[in-house]
């Protein structure tokens, strides 16, 4: 009687995906792109009005402004650690609940303005926007530049999250929807759902 040794399989970590010529772009895009609102807020923090016309409320004295300053500072530098996470090997071993607040907040706070921005300048661009007289009557807030570079800076930023999180959660989360055969790599939106599906039942076999 012929015995067969049975075959233990053991289960491999996902690595981080290669890092391309694309991912490397990308990265440096986010990156880059922190780094206006980062030097604003890290101004206003310190004292500086650099940016805020006179008669603006965020001159006002007050805690508030410098705490909600350094808040959102913190934030906006979370987007490094996060573009990390993404690219380094070590961030395939991050539980996926962790990811949850990051990647979600990061989604909500980013995509109004990516749709919203772009469109205000066109309408502005069209001349259909408010009128120049009751723009110059109200009170300044921050000067008009300061819209442009940071929101401009926060459209890089979603795209290249955006573009890095697709091979991230494609390399870690792949197995969970390629199907029976195994064959066929998930597309974009299978990817969001995936990765949906994996934290929501905590990450899956890869996590594990």
């Amino acid at each position: 009687m012929t015995t067969r040794a049975a075959q233990t399989v053991t289960p491999t970590r996902p690595t981080a995906p290669h890092p391309g010529a694309g991912r490397r772009i990308l990265v440096g895009a986010a990156l880059a792109a922190t780094l206006p609102y980062l030097t604003l807020k890290a101004a206003w923090v310190g004292g500086s009005h650099l940016g805020i016309p006179e008669g603006s409320i965020l001159l006002e004295p007050g805690l508030f402004f410098r705490v909600a300053n350094s808040v959102t500072l913190a934030m906006d530098a979370c987007v490094i650690l996060l573009v990390l996470v993404l690219t380094r090997p070590w961030g395939m071993r991050i539980p996926s609940w962790l990811l949850t607040l990051p990647v979600f907040v990061a989604t909500g706070l980013l995509t109004p303005i990516v749709l919203g921005f772009p469109s205000q300048l066109l309408v502005k661009a069209l001349g259909m926007g408010a009128d120049e007289r009751v723009r110059a009557a109200s009170k300044p807030f921050l000067e008009s530049w300061v819209f442009v570079v940071v929101y401009s800076g926060f459209i890089i930023q979603a795209i290249a999250l955006a573009g890095l999180f697709v091979p991230y959660a494609r390399k870690r989360w792949g197995g969970l929807w390629q199907g029976a055969a195994g064959r066929r790599l998930p597309s974009p939106t299978g990817v969001v759902a995936g990765a949906a599906g994996g934290w929501g039942g905590g990450g899956g076999g890869a996590d594990r």
